[in-house]
């Protein structure tokens, strides 16, 4: 059983990190910059990176219970796969509004993506791959402080698969019903996010203050 786990994070990481047919240029060319890429930090412990810390860490909870409330709605009235519509078009207008009055840019991005929008870059693409190689090693994931191109902290907060997400996430056919797989197909051709199991990485809240000029560590 053990050698089995080991094999299957192994091939976790690969299908996190490698190649999709058809983007197989591109996402090595993507992989190649995230790996020589660096991310600078921004000092996590001082009064400044707490305050940061602790308004991220409300900002992303706020956002998760403004969407997964919402979802709710949608899925106890009209079903899962009426649902999947929801998030194709209101996830983010929820974020969005819910960033207009935090003053902050709020995303939800993954290396397996669904929407093409949600996609890491190359220094959010290391960010996640340290992630997931901290949870491979059974370490506690905590957030991190980063600081983007243009000098602005951004919190980075993993989102972490439960049994709820497996209904749109899960393994086509199995946790996540076949016909709830056929109209994701249809709406994300290109679609990267299945295939997870409870307590996986699924990707990342990105909350970045753009009112804030932040000095690297």
């Amino acid at each position: 059983m053990r050698y089995f786990l080991i094999f299957f994070s192994l091939g976790l990481i690969m299908l996190i990190i490698g190649c999709t047919p058809g983007t197989k240029d591109s996402d090595n060319q993507q992989q190649k910059s995230a790996d020589t890429v660096r991310v600078s930090y921004i000092n996590q412990n001082d009064s400044k990176g707490k305050e940061l810390k602790k308004r991220g860490a409300i900002i992303a909870k706020l956002s998760t219970i403004a969407i997964g409330e919402a979802l709710n709605k949608v899925i106890n009235e009209e079903g899962a796969e009426r649902a999947i519509g929801f998030c194709n078009l209101q996830a983010m207008k929820i974020t969005d509004s819910l960033a207009k009055v935090e003053g902050v840019i709020i995303r939800r991005i993954a290396k397996k993506n669904r929407n093409p929008l949600n996609k890491t870059n190359a220094v959010e693409s290391k960010i996640f791959k340290q992630y997931i190689m901290e949870w491979l090693a059974n370490k506690t994931l905590r957030p991190k402080l980063s600081i983007d191109e243009n000098d602005h902290p951004v919190y980075y907060k993993p989102i972490i698969t439960n049994n709820k997400c497996l209904q749109c996430h899960g393994k086509p056919g199995e946790t996540m019903p076949q016909n709830i797989a056929d109209k994701i197909a249809k709406l994300y051709p290109n679609d990267k996010a299945i295939n997870f199991e409870v307590g996986h990485p699924r990707g990342m809240w990105a909350i970045t203050f753009p009112d804030i000029i932040a000095s690297k560590n």
